[in-house]
């Protein structure tokens, strides 16, 4: 992952000249973690001012170094009040009271609720480099995005892809979409979860564990290394960190996942 990094990082560093466009925002906060990974992939450098506490963990995103000196916020615009963003960038209902604060006191806000589908994730792109005043970078990550996407494939492998605590990813999200341009079809279950019983009962021909944040309380997950040894079953990790908010990260994975299937 860490090679995946920086060779997308690489991409972005020397953008193509941009038509002239009205000033763009020069003190951005963003007040969570999706948005973070957004506002990190498109600002340029001194653009941003804050982001969330999580935006700045390397155990949360890989992007956490692009983060290093800018102040973290708990996602409360109280937080970032003092810093006088000229745009904050909200994520849907979770950013929603910081969202209304920041509109009362007349500080622009553009917000972004988490995608739902890759349509969704493309014109999330849009609208936070069209914020920043950038939509060639955005244009040049979507174009990178979908380089390796590629097309989606006819199912090669029925898979299950689980996180802590057993949770598993709905055949409708976003990521069992992304699923689909590795050739996986990801299968469903009745609760949103699986238990190790379950896998030893009705063992999935593929298990995409994304591991992510191994110590901690809320979600445990020791119980998954278990599953691993499930007879009959396939077994792929993946960084969780990628797929915590599926977007260009995730959609970077996709090309190792197809190439790890064959």
């Amino acid at each position: 992952m860490g090679r995946l990094i920086a060779l997308f990082l690489l991409a972005f560093a020397a953008p193509a000249a941009e038509a002239a466009a009205p000033s763009p925002p020069t003190r951005v906060a963003s007040l969570g973690l999706c948005t973070d990974e957004l506002v990190l992939l498109l600002a340029t450098p001194g653009q941003l001012v804050s982001v969330s506490y999580l935006g700045r963990d390397r155990h949360e995103t890989p992007l956490a170094p692009k983060a290093r000196g800018l102040h973290g916020n708990d996602g409360k615009f109280s937080s970032v009040a003092a810093l006088k963003p000229d745009l904050v960038v909200t994520g849907g209902a979770v950013n929603r009271f910081a969202r209304a604060l920041a509109e009362r006191t007349g500080t622009r806000v553009v917000d972004v609720p988490p995608p739902m589908t890759l349509a969704e994730l493309r014109a999330n792109i849009r609208t936070v480099a069209a914020a920043l005043g950038h939509p060639a970078r955005g244009k040049a990550l979507i174009d990178w995005m979908e380089a390796r996407l590629g097309s989606p494939l006819s199912p090669s492998q029925t898979g299950l892809m689980i996180t802590a605590g057993g949770l598993t990813a709905a055949p409708e999200s976003i990521s069992s979409e992304l699923l689909a341009y590795a050739g996986i079809r990801q299968t469903g279950t009745p609760t949103g979860r699986v238990s190790l019983e379950g896998l030893i009962a009705a063992p999935p021909p593929l298990l995409i564990h994304s591991r992510y944040r191994s110590g901690q309380y809320s979600l445990p997950q020791e119980w998954i290394d278990s599953a691993v040894h499930v007879a009959g079953t396939r077994n792929i990790e993946v960084d969780g960190r990628a797929w915590l908010c599926p977007g260009p990260l995730a959609a970077a994975d996709v090309a190792r996942l197809r190439e790890t299937i064959r």
